[in-house]
């Protein structure tokens, strides 16, 4: 399912822009906002897969509003003006819609979505040496930071090392199922089959993949208790 979130000054636009996302059922409304402001709050908030950002809000410019947020998700910029379209693919929007926006130029913005996921959400190579390893992304239940290097924690206790930052990783592997939960830890949602505390600051999770258990710190574990609930 993608999560989406719509941004535009005019309540009518919004409706508009619901109706036509109404038609496919993969996807799911989760906010609107109104303003900048709003905005920026229910992005951090929500963190949506995808916002559809209308470019002239009543308080100022949307493109520029995306460039300052900390967490993006990917976008698609709707306006009514076409001399903004170069300056969308310079912040790296998946596409521009022009205003009123046809269902049939929708659907195919929304298909580079789903393109761009299916093709993340399958395999991470993994190279060392010299040589190269490919790892089905539903296989790894833990991304752990170490230094310059991160460690995947698989399925059967199964562990690699590979040279790269937590950052880059993440870039790699489909959100959901996989969650950030801080600067050295990613966590695959699907694989968490229990968690038990560990004295009054820690969380041992367990994964239903059999991969090596970890012990979570107390505001990584109140991370998690939160994303697992709200799914």
């Amino acid at each position: 399912m993608l999560s989406v979130m719509i941004v535009d000054d005019e309540a009518p636009a919004r409706r508009y822009m619901q109706r036509l996302l109404a038609a496919h059922k993969d996807v799911s409304i989760v906010g609107e906002a109104a303003s900048r402001q709003t905005a920026v709050q229910r992005i951090a908030e929500l963190k949506p897969d995808l916002v559809f950002l209308d470019v002239e809000l009543g308080d100022g410019n949307g493109m520029e509003m995306w460039s300052t947020l900390p967490h993006r998700p990917k976008v698609i910029f709707v306006t009514a003006h076409a001399d903004y379209a170069w300056r969308a693919f310079e912040v790296e929007a998946v596409d521009y819609l022009l205003k009123p926006v046809r269902a049939e130029r929708l659907a195919v913005a929304l298909e580079k979505i789903r393109q761009t996921q299916a093709s993340r959400a399958s395999n991470l190579v993994i190279r060392t040496q010299g040589a190269a390893r490919i790892i089905p992304t539903d296989r790894i239940s833990a991304v752990v930071a170490s230094g310059d290097y991160v460690e995947l924690r698989i399925a059967n206790k199964e562990m690699e090392l590979m040279y790269g930052t937590l950052t880059r990783i993440a870039e790699e592997l489909p959100s959901p199922p996989f969650l950030k939960l801080s600067r050295s830890l990613l966590l695959n949602l699907d694989h968490v089959s229990r968690m038990e505390s560990d004295g009054p600051a820690q969380l041992v999770v367990t994964f239903s993949s059999g991969a090596t258990p970890l012990t979570l710190g107390r505001a990584a574990g109140v991370r998690l208790r939160k994303a697992l609930a709200n799914e």
